[in-house]
């Protein structure tokens, strides 16, 4: 979402001159930046995304133990109230419920966990917490009475003189509930992200067969000690960045991943927030006989006919192909990408490195403003700073002709 930069550095050269003028040499001046101490633009969004769908469950619960404050927990009232909490909700929310000021389960809905009222309660970690401190509580992923690992989040339900008259209580799986989060946000960007307890539980992973394990102790895990390492500073640590190896997403591959985490609490408990990027390198040149990229080199590749030939037919293996070998040959290739006159960037390579499909129309951060600005008005771009997945780097925007029609431009991304 923010690859693009807060920094503009200029905006120059008009289309037409795009295939008819040498480029200066690369000699431009770029502030000096520090090596990024902040968690990646991507992931800061990726919080407050699954911050608003807490803060919804949470408001919603606010709301409900409002209305039941002048209620008898087990009328057919109550029973409206929680029935509206569980559905404008249910794509998250498996079930609600009311708990009586003895933690027994009063009311459930939606109506298949109807079979659960009556059921005793008491003894549960966060039962016993609003028990005892009447103040609002969300618990760590346990095997609810329902059946199904989830997290209770509950509100105590006070009356108008001041009693308490027990809870309401919504269930729900964090991973539901991050994942809603994560598809579209980082749908086509070169992150992965993953959350935990910090008792080491996986509660979000897009592969889902990571979810429920236990960091610490889980055999999969063992033979990863710089990753058990790294697990031990997020559970004990509220943010931060580190590295280690692990399995490339999808494959049996081991690569090594750079990754900062953040913390969401609620309630007293805390999920640590984690963005992962690879840092392989065996896709980009690497040789001290590589020759080095520049910004006359981007330019003599947008007027190459085989590559305009390629994006204008929609050739997009072809032109990736074309991508690779100029990675392969020359260094400070962090990504090579194409961007389409509609403003999306279609693909790149290395494809680790590089967006897929993303809509910069859809994006609100300035930097991506700009960059649509140039590509509305055909302009070549040049600017630096933070990568969506952490650190920084410099950006190259050069215009494509089809003859006089403008096809979009190609990016070259330079890492810092």
């Amino acid at each position: 979402m923010y690859r693009w930069v807060v920094f503009i550095i200029s905006l120059t050269l008009g289309l037409g001159f795009q295939c008819r003028l040498a480029l200066s040499s690369d000699t431009e001046s770029f502030p000096s930046k520090q090596p990024p101490t902040q968690a990646p633009l991507i992931l800061k969004s990726a919080a407050d995304a699954v911050k608003i769908q807490l803060q919804s469950i949470n408001q919603d619960l606010v709301q409900a133990a409002r209305r039941l404050s002048t209620l008898d927990l087990k009328s057919d009232a109550a029973r409206a109230i929680i029935r509206e909490l569980q559905s404008r909700r249910a794509d998250i929310v498996i079930d609600a419920s009311t708990i009586s000021s003895q933690g027994i389960m009063l009311l459930v809905e939606p109506a298949p966990y109807r079979s659960f009222e009556g059921t005793d309660i008491s003894g549960q970690e966060q039962i016993q917490t609003i028990l005892r401190t009447r103040q609002p509580v969300m618990s760590r992923v346990f095997r609810t009475v329902e059946g199904v690992p989830a997290v209770d989040a509950e509100h105590p339900v006070i009356s108008t003189d001041g009693r308490y008259l027990g809870s309401v209580s919504a269930i729900f799986q964090p991973w539901v509930l991050i994942g809603k989060c994560m598809h579209d946000l980082i749908a086509g960007m070169p992150v992965e992200i993953w959350a935990m307890q910090p008792d080491g539980m996986i509660i979000y992973d897009a592969d889902r067969h990571e979810v429920g394990r236990m960091l610490f102790t889980d055999p999969l895990y063992q033979p990863f000690p710089e990753l058990l390492q790294m697990g031990r500073r997020i559970a004990a640590e509220p943010e931060g960045s580190g590295s280690y190896s692990y399995f490339k997403a999808g494959t049996d591959d081991v690569v090594q991943k750079d990754a900062w985490w953040v913390s969401l609490t609620m309630h007293g408990m805390a999920w640590r927030l984690v963005s992962v990027h690879s840092a392989e390198i065996s896709d980009v040149a690497s040789s001290s006989r590589a020759r080095s990229f520049s910004r006359d080199a981007l330019h003599a590749l947008a007027c190459e006919a085989a590559l305009i030939q390629a994006l204008a037919r929609g050739k997009q293996e072809r032109a990736m192909n074309r991508f690779q070998q100029v990675a392969m040959t020359h260094r400070d290739i962090y990504s090579l990408s194409f961007i389409d006159a509609g403003a999306v960037s279609r693909f790149g390579y290395p494809r680790r490195n590089s967006f897929f499909d993303v809509d910069l129309r859809k994006q609100t951060d300035p930097a991506s403003a700009a960059i649509v600005t140039a590509i509305e008005n055909r302009k070549e771009l040049v600017y630096a700073g933070p990568l969506v997945e952490g650190g920084q780097a410099r950006y190259f925007l050069m215009p494509v002709l089809d003859g006089q029609k403008y096809l979009g431009s190609l990016l070259w991304i330079q890492k810092e």
